[in-house]
């Protein structure tokens, strides 16, 4: 089952999208798009309902406007970086290996120059998160995340939408142990529980541990899927969704290979050689159908406390809500592009010191100004008694 455009539930496949296509679906699925980000203020409930729903933000030129609003992020305000030299971080050595071992995805078309060019605004983008959100830990992964965003925005404005996803979407990985990573892992297996036991119950009986869904988890599936536009439709569908929508993608894919995985012998590598690659003929609307689906029945408040996980351990879920606020109320591009750059937000959060002085720094001046006066002002007073007592 998937929302259409209309918000009703439907059985579709990627098949039918491209007839759909062909009745100018297309079409009227762009100009609701439109509307959403032109509408003042940026309809926002709707246009992440668009990028869920069938087919998702279509296509590129329009991805490149909506992914901005669904992050929160004003693409006209971008600050530039102000931090130490990028070359001195530590994770730089890694971060390079990780950026040149990535050079599949970058599609094959571009010259080698741009290529080139594409792996160098990668590196720094992710060299910039880390430099100016020191409590982050740099994983193997993460360059996949950002390469999705990259192709379709570019340097910066891939920048300002990661800032906020690894502050909220995906920052339970970014710690320094593993230990939320394996709590969130462990709702994949809950959801099996509740949805198919006897799955969940022939997996556990194969000793397989449920490692197999790191990768898809930490990279928002942008390693295991091979085909751009499919990594790009699931980005519009975890930008708009909750941080732990990854989850219920897990469960929608292992559950779609309830058959070839009861097919197999009970033990460790068959089950976690199937489970370990993404199915080739996979179809990624039904995927996503089966994840919203999920979504709805067991939601993350309730599959948490069913776990017995505190929220408060989890920043992808004590924070949502208040993400969710902080995009309520954006303007549309036609109208930012003309107002002048707002106070960077949460600059209190990454930079407390930059922050105070900003605060402080018009009230010592204040006070600077009045000790002065009043010190030229009484020592002016004190000559005029000086000059009274001399003369009597």
């Amino acid at each position: 089952m998937l929302q259409n455009m209309n918000g009703n539930m439907e059985e579709v496949s990627s098949v039918e999208i491209r007839a759909l296509k062909g009745l100018h679906w297309q079409h009227e699925k762009e100009a609701k798009i439109e509307e959403a980000l032109n509408s003042d203020p940026v309809d926002i409930s709707t246009l992440r309902s668009l990028a869920i729903s069938l087919g998702g933000l279509v296509h590129s030129r329009l991805r490149k406007r909506a992914w901005p609003k669904l992050a929160g992020v004003s693409v006209f305000h971008i600050p530039p970086y102000k931090g130490p030299p990028l070359s001195d971080l530590k994770d730089r050595a890694q971060v390079l290996l990780d950026v040149n071992r990535c050079g599949k995805r970058i599609p094959k078309h571009y010259s080698e120059g741009r290529q080139k060019l594409v792996r160098d605004q990668l590196t720094r983008v992710i060299l910039r998160l880390l430099a100016e959100n020191s409590n982050l830990h740099y994983y193997q992964g993460l360059h996949d995340v950002v390469l999705t965003i990259l192709l379709v925005t570019g340097e910066d404005v891939s920048y300002a939408i990661m800032k906020v996803i690894v502050n909220h979407h995906i920052r339970d990985y970014l710690d320094a142990d593993m230990n939320r990573t394996k709590v969130v892992i462990g709702h994949l297996q809950s959801l099996l529980v509740l949805e198919d036991p006897y799955l969940e119950q022939f997996i556990t009986r194969s000793e397989c541990a449920y490692y197999f869904s790191l990768s898809w988890l930490i990279t928002w599936y942008g390693h295991v899927v091979s085909n751009q536009e499919e990594s790009w439709r699931l980005m519009d569908l975890l930008l708009a969704s909750h941080p732990f929508m990854s989850v219920y993608l897990a469960a929608a894919n292992v559950l779609s290979q309830r058959s070839k995985i009861l097919s197999l012998d009970c033990e460790m590598s068959a089950v976690h050689g199937l489970l370990s690659k993404l199915p080739q003929d996979i179809d990624y609307e039904r995927l996503i159908a089966t994840a919203t689906k999920l979504f709805v029945k067991h939601p993350p408040k309730s599959l948490a406390r069913q776990s017995g996980m505190r929220l408060s351990k989890s920043s992808m879920l004590s924070t949502h809500s208040t993400f969710l606020h902080t995009t309520a109320h954006q303007r549309p591009d036609h109208i930012l592009k003309t107002l002048p750059a707002p106070p960077t937000p949460w600059v209190w959060l990454t930079s407390p010191v930059k922050y105070l002085l900003s605060v402080t720094a018009p009230v010592l001046v204040a006070v600077l100004v009045y000790v002065l006066y009043e010190y030229f002002t009484n020592r002016t007073h004190s000559s005029h008694l000086d000059v009274i007592a001399i003369n009597r």
